[in-house]
């Protein structure tokens, strides 16, 4: 694992200090080493100041590189547009042998010099390579199972790919293996690669700002999502306060935007107070209402088995077709009331008439590559529906 350094950038240290809370909390959980610097700058911005004043855009961007190979160290950004600015500077330098001549005469004036070693990258890359989806999986005590969140990345985040070199832009999936890794549905949606709109405010362009993030709200409400999750704080400024501007302004708009390391962190086991959550502008208190009674339901589950490996029996699916009663029987799926179980639905199962399907004939046991097997999930849950009196009739007078 790579050592770090923060580079928070402007955003979120000036007006999104939660955002920093979390990020703090999640990877120190997480064991991932990395240090706050001294000297950092704005990376800077590139829509506006790369445009309006490039020479000064590169040197400063190429300054930021410097802090962070002299102090050996890769750049941890959590936000898109710092990621675009840095790393889009880093291959224009490695491009263009003129422009790193330029940069460092530059750069003499303040006794640094650019090799072009300092790299930067964002936060969910490093959850994504240095500790990986599945594992993240078993690390996590409290499933986001049952929720139903949609991913939104951004522009900056997978865009120019030949600069960020973060995900395929077209078929990207890093971000919802992550959220699917918590336990959460991934929901997909039309817009979901639709920019924002928060650099139009910028422009002065409210209207064609608010018309952007109205479309993919209207969007996210036909899906009927819990949440919308993202990384960017450009875009938690569009989803949250925009959207709360909105809602002053008597628009039907209320959708939870929650901080992917919101996310993370409730898995992990803080609580919304220590993550910063109620510093949001929109009400995220529905969002926290079904995680708490998911939760619940899914301690229930957690008095009678381990729900990691209940979870992954739900996920791996693969003895499903070999069972001898699913094969000769369309109506039964095994699998389908393991999957309710991971959910936290212990009800629906123990009063299903499925549940007396399974025969315990081992099948699914000795197929089992996790050698646990459907067998002992399905024996416990009979166990309970006969101490509850939740048996068919025709078991209860045999």
């Amino acid at each position: 694992m790579s050592r770090y350094g923060y580079f928070w950038g402007c955003y979120v240290q000036g007006r999104l200090p939660h955002l920093e809370r979390s990020t703090r909390l999640v990877m120190q959980a997480l064991g991932i080493d990395a240090i706050d610097m001294d000297g950092l700058s704005c990376c800077p911005e590139k829509s506006m100041m790369k445009g309006t004043h490039h020479r000064a855009w590169l040197l400063t961007a190429a300054r930021n590189l410097c802090l962070a190979e002299k102090a050996g160290v890769t750049l941890a950004t959590p936000c898109p547009g710092c990621l675009g600015t840095l790393k889009g500077a880093k291959a224009e330098l490695a491009g263009l042998p003129e422009n790193q001549e330029a940069v460092n005469r530059g750069l003499e004036r303040i006794g640094r010099r650019y090799r072009g070693k300092g790299d930067v990258v964002h936060l969910l890359d490093i959850l994504y390579k240095d500790i990986r989806p599945a594992a993240l999986q078993e690390r996590i005590r409290y499933s986001l199972a049952g929720l139903r969140i949609a991913v939104h990345y951004g522009c900056h985040l997978l865009q120019p790919s030949s600069d960020l070199q973060f995900d395929d832009p077209f078929r990207a999936k890093k971000f919802e293996e992550l959220l699917e890794g918590l336990g959460a549905t991934s929901v997909e949606y039309e817009t979901k690669m639709q920019c924002c709109g928060n650099l139009l405010l910028r422009a002065g362009e409210e209207d064609a700002s608010h018309a952007m993030a109205r479309s993919k709200l209207m969007d996210l409400e036909r899906q009927e999502v819990d949440a919308i999750t993202l990384v960017c704080p450009s875009c938690m400024m569009q989803f949250d306060n925009t959207q709360f501007l909105l809602q002053r302004r008597g628009e039907p708009f209320s959708l939870p935007t929650i901080y992917f390391f919101e996310l993370v962190g409730l898995a992990l086991g803080f609580e919304p107070e220590e993550l910063g959550i109620s510093d949001h502008r929109v009400d995220a208190t529905p969002f926290l209402n079904k995680w708490r009674g998911l939760q619940r339901r899914l301690d229930a589950v957690r008095e009678h088995w381990d729900h990691t490996l209940v979870a992954n029996c739900a996920e791996c699916g693969a003895c499903n077709q070999d069972c001898p009663v699913s094969r000769n029987d369309p109506g039964f799926d095994p699998n389908a009331l393991v999957r309710q179980l991971a959910e936290g639905e212990l009800e629906a199962v123990l009063t299903s008439s499925r549940l007396w399907k399974c025969i315990e004939c081992y099948t699914c046991s000795e197929l089992c590559w996790q050698r646990y097997g459907m067998v002992e999930i399905f024996r416990r849950a009979k166990q309970l529906a006969i101490e509850r009196g939740m048996v068919p009739k025709a078991i209860a007078e045999g």
